[in-house]
């Protein structure tokens, strides 16, 4: 039954939108799936201006999944860290 749970709220946007601002550009993205209970979480999937992408926690620092662009993944560590702080995982 918690199986079924997770699946039905796969890919439901959690509502607030939020922004940051990151070398003199703004960017806003929303968390697609809610954060569960225990707040023990490496990887996330947000909506960043539109486009669906993955953050992935690797050890103190946030990366997109599947990305080696090393501009990209700085903004990855800006956004992940703007969400610990405003979600305390």
């Amino acid at each position: 039954m918690l199986h079924e749970y997770a699946l039905s709220n796969f890919g439901t946007d959690m509502g607030q939108l939020l922004r940051i601002t990151f070398e003199n550009k703004d960017y806003t993205f929303k968390l697609r799936n809610a954060l569960p209970a225990d707040r023990i979480v490496n990887e996330l999937a947000i909506l960043l201006s539109g486009e669906e992408q993955v953050l992935i926690r690797e050890g103190d620092t946030w990366q997109f999944k599947n990305n080696v662009d090393k501009d990209f993944n700085r903004l990855a560590d800006a956004i992940g860290k703007a969400i610990s702080l405003r979600f305390r995982i």
